[in-house]
């Protein structure tokens, strides 16, 4: 299979535009926020919509918390999540990336049962293609979700598990302490995910070099072979079946100008496909 590359492109400008600019970078794949980032006021988005692309992702707001101790934004949060699933399956997006949520300090157990209700009761309310994408994260604070018991927990409590995909970010794994660098280490970080968890509901990575080191729990992406993971990791990562034969979208700075196709172009050269982007 061959490599698929993606990036996290802006859609302010227009739909159009979005596409022009994928078709522009090469890609195989693309991801968009599902509304602003910052916000879970329900807003009016272009409905049927054709997107080129047999294969695109949405990524949902920052504020989204299904693991909140506070009614408010747990309900907010349920309720966005249904509406930007609605509205993915109505444009044909694979599935939206969400964090799992942070208990705010009511502990972990009462967190990720938090998110597990939630989860069964979005499944239930709306039968959509679209899947709910869970994403790692770093671990900073009292986020879920740096870990695969996590993950397991979710996954293994939803009666309906068709609904559910799970997102790797490397800088968010090398950050919660998976060292991604070498070839035994990447080995010993995905036999640790993928003994608890069944790979087929890995459905894309996240491909960003981290700007905190090992275990620092800074979710700080910074530009492919320019952080700790470095260009040695990304291209031991690139020998890996599991990595290549999944989606890789970049989600980069878009800083300085011309980021994104500098980003995409060292990845394919650290594969050794296609020198001459």
């Amino acid at each position: 299979m061959g490599l698929c590359l993606g990036a996290h492109l802006f859609i302010a400008r227009g739909f159009l535009r979005t596409i022009e600019e994928a078709y522009r970078l090469g890609l195989c794949t693309f991801q968009i926020f599902s509304r602003n980032p910052r916000s879970l006021r329900t807003t009016k988005r272009p409905e049927n919509v054709r997107i080129p692309f047999s294969v695109f992702f949405l990524h949902g707001p920052y504020l989204l918390n299904l693991a909140s101790p506070e009614e408010e934004i747990y309900n907010s949060s349920k309720q966005a999540l249904v509406e930007d699933l609605l509205w993915g399956d109505s444009i044909g997006a694979i599935g939206i990336v969400v964090h799992p949520g942070s208990h705010r300090g009511s502990g972990r157990e009462k967190g990720l049962y938090r998110i597990l209700y939630a989860l069964e009761e979005i499944i239930g309310k709306v039968n959509t293609k679209c899947k709910i994408i869970l994403e790692n994260t770093s671990g900073s604070g009292t986020e879920l979700g740096s870990n695969p018991e996590d993950f397991k927990f979710i996954i293994d409590g939803l009666q309906d598990k068709s609904r559910i995909g799970m997102c790797l970010d490397t800088c968010h794994l090398f950050s919660a302490g998976f060292d991604i660098r070498t070839n035994k280490s990447i080995k010993e970080t995905f036999d640790r995910w993928f003994s608890l968890i069944d790979s087929s509901y890995l459905i894309l990575f996240h491909t960003n070099d981290s700007k905190g080191p090992l275990g620092s729990h800074l979710d700080r992406h910074t530009h492919i072979g320019e952080g700790e993971i470095g260009e040695g990791g990304f291209k031991n990562l690139l020998s890996f079946e599991l990595f290549r034969s999944r989606p890789l979208v970049i989600e980069t700075p878009k800083e300085p100008a011309g980021s994104d196709e500098k980003n995409i172009k060292k990845l394919k050269e650290l594969a050794e496909i296609d020198k001459s982007l």
